[in-house]
């Protein structure tokens, strides 16, 4: 306790003197970043790691070119192009995806399998790229426990960076803010009319994930879990696509 206390002081030294304030173009806000983007991709680095070492991926080749040729039409339009994008699929039946720091995209192989098109995947796909480029998953980890992560990559401690990079893996199960998955949902729409998607696709993939949700609520790391909200998002996805948001939309919007 003493050295989380320690750390966290630390983090805040930090903010104050290495900082930088930078616009983000999806999120169209000046921010302030503790972490650049070289250290964003270190962490991300080292969160991918440690994730292939807990799940295994597909080696399906025609499964990896199906989700490698999204991504690229996807990174091809998105904001953010500092940074080289990764995808892998995750060999489990789970309706999931997840996004690390620094351009890395996971998709359970759940996820494929329950997608009828390539629309569909592509609406999971731009949704996580757009966590990435308005950066939620490394505002997130620096804001819960930057310092201890900060501290074990400056200084290349195995037990500390071991420590780090599993709480990192584990924030990033957890429940984005519904502002952030209004906010990864609006410019995932953006990233597919722009790469030629259908983006109603979102909106029946959101379908299907209510419909799995009300049938197996529980499951373990399962996308309700990961990406709550889904009567809400639906509606949120209806007006960004539209422009216009409906008496039923406007319903589930309000009853948040």
């Amino acid at each position: 306790m003493k050295y989380f206390f320690t750390l966290c002081f630390l983090l805040s030294t930090l903010c104050l003197t290495g900082c930088s304030t930078e616009y983000n173009l999806a999120t169209k806000q000046e921010e302030t970043l503790i972490y650049g983007t070289d250290k964003e991709v270190s962490i991300g680095e080292a969160v991918a790691a440690k994730m292939e070492e807990q799940y295994e991926t597909v080696t399906d080749v025609d499964l990896n070119e199906r989700a490698q040729k999204i991504l690229e039409r996807i990174v091809a339009v998105c904001d953010r192009k500092d940074i080289v994008y990764f995808i892998k699929v995750i060999d489990k039946d789970l309706m999931n995806a997840v996004s690390l720091p620094g351009g890395y995209v996971y998709v359970f192989k759940g996820v494929l399998d329950k997608a009828e098109n390539d629309d569909e995947l592509a609406g999971v796909i731009a949704h996580e790229v757009a966590h990435i480029n308005a950066r939620h998953a490394v505002k997130r980890i620096q804001n819960a426990y930057g310092a201890l992560i900060l501290q074990g990559l400056a200084t290349q401690s195995n037990a500390r960076v071991a420590q780090g990079v599993n709480f990192a893996l584990l924030s990033l199960f957890s429940a984005y803010s519904q502002q952030d998955e209004f906010e990864a949902d609006r410019l995932g729409v953006k990233y597919m009319k722009l790469a030629g998607y259908n983006p109603d696709a979102m909106v029946t993939f959101l379908e299907k994930l209510r419909k799995e949700e009300e049938k197996q609520p529980g499951r373990e790391y399962s996308y309700w879990r990961t990406h709550p909200f889904l009567p809400q998002r639906i509606s949120a996805v209806n007006q960004a696509i539209t422009g216009k948001l409906d008496f039923k939309d406007y319903l589930n919007l309000m009853g948040n």
